[in-house]
C-alpha cells in the first residue's frame, strides 16, 4: 500500500474502504493475466516505474508472454508518448521481461573493442551501453580493467544508473551495494555478486573475449 493510500485509510477510512471496494469489484470479469497487462498500460501512461516493476512480473507469472508484455507497453503510446514508452522498455529489458531481438551478425574484432583503456577513468565506475547489454568498466590500474554486467543480480535493474560511490555502486531499487574492485556484494552480506564479463587488454585497447 502506498504512503498516500495509508494516509487516506487513516484519515478517511470510509472513503478508502469504498475506493478499494470499487477497485476490487470492478475487475471481477478479468483474469489475472489480462488485469496485470492492463496495469502495465496504465503504469507506462502515468510514468510510474515502481508500479511497472510491480505488475510486469505479475503478468509474466500469470501466463503473459514477453511479447504480450511488450505489446502492453506499446499500447500506452497514444496516451503516454514516445519518451515514456522508451523509458518503460529500458526498465522491462533491465528486468529481462521483454523478448530478445533477432540474433545479429557474428561479432568482429572491432565489435568486441570497448575502447582505449586510457579513455576509462582510473579507479572510477564507467557505464557503457552495448548491443549485447549494459556494462560497467572499472579500471583497476594503468594497464588493467574489470568488466561487469550492469544488471543487478537481485533486481535486474541497470546499475549504470546506480549511485556511484567510487569503488562501489549502489542499486537504486533495493539499495544493494557492490564492490567494483572484486564484484562482491557488500550489502546485504552474502548477496550475489556482479557477473564478470571476460575481457583482455591488447595494444592499449580493452576487448571482450
Amino acid at each position: 500500500m502506498s504512503k498516500a493510500l495509508t494516509y487516506l485509510a487513516k484519515t478517511r477510512p470510509e472513503a478508502a474502504t469504498h475506493l478499494l471496494g470499487f477497485y476490487k469489484h470492478s475487475v471481477q470479469a478479468l483474469d489475472d493475466k489480462t488485469r496485470h497487462l492492463i496495469q502495465i498500460v496504465t503504469k507506462v501512461t502515468v510514468g510510474t516505474e515502481r508500479g511497472l516493476r510491480q505488475y510486469a512480473p505479475k503478468a509474466l507469472k500469470a501466463g503473459a508472454s514477453r511479447e504480450e508484455i511488450l505489446d502492453a507497453v506499446l499500447m500506452a503510446f497514444p496516451a503516454a508518448g514516445l519518451n515514456k514508452v522508451l523509458d518503460a522498455i529500458d526498465i522491462m529489458r533491465e528486468m529481462d521481461l521483454l523478448p530478445e531481438p533477432p540474433d545479429a551478425a557474428p561479432a568482429t574484432s572491432d565489435d568486441k573493442c570497448l575502447g582505449a583503456l586510457e579513455s576509462f577513468p582510473l579507479q572510477r565506475m564507467h557505464g557503457l551501453q552495448r548491443p549485447e547489454g549494459n556494462m560497467i568498466i572499472f579500471r583497476t590500474a594503468q594497464d588493467a580493467a574489470i568488466v561487469y554486467s550492469a544488471r543487478c543480480p537481485h533486481s535486474k535493474a541497470n546499475l549504470c544508473r546506480g549511485t556511484d560511490h567510487g569503488h562501489s555502486v549502489e542499486c537504486r531499487v533495493h539499495n544493494w551495494t557492490f564492490d567494483l574492485t572484486t564484484g562482491a556484494c557488500l550489502e546485504p552480506k552474502g548477496g550475489a555478486g556482479l557477473e564478470v564479463i571476460p575481457s583482455v587488454v591488447r595494444d592499449g585497447q580493452l576487448y571482450l573475449v
